[in-house]
């Protein structure tokens, strides 16, 4: 993020980290985290449903949390779909 600034570089900022979120978002940096990158796969159809369904359970399993309101597949194929 820091490079981004100082160098003025047009892009955006990939992160999980929320306070580094909010820092890049003040700044007027776009941010992409791990959720948004997997819905964005999905809508390309980079990678089918059912897949994503198990990367998000990898992940759960990893302590990586959940995509925001998602706590079960229903939920999910709903979060998907906005």
């Amino acid at each position: 993020l820091a490079i981004m600034l100082r160098r003025r570089v047009t892009g955006f900022f990939v992160t999980d980290d929320r306070d580094a979120s909010r820092l890049a978002t003040k700044h007027g940096v776009t941010v992409a985290t791990t959720w948004g990158l997997l819905r964005v796969a999905s809508r390309k159809c980079w990678v089918d449903s059912d897949s994503m369904w198990g990367y998000i359970q990898t992940l759960r399993t990893s302590k990586r949390g959940n995509p925001p309101g998602v706590t079960d597949r229903a939920s999910f194929d709903k979060w998907l779909a906005t």
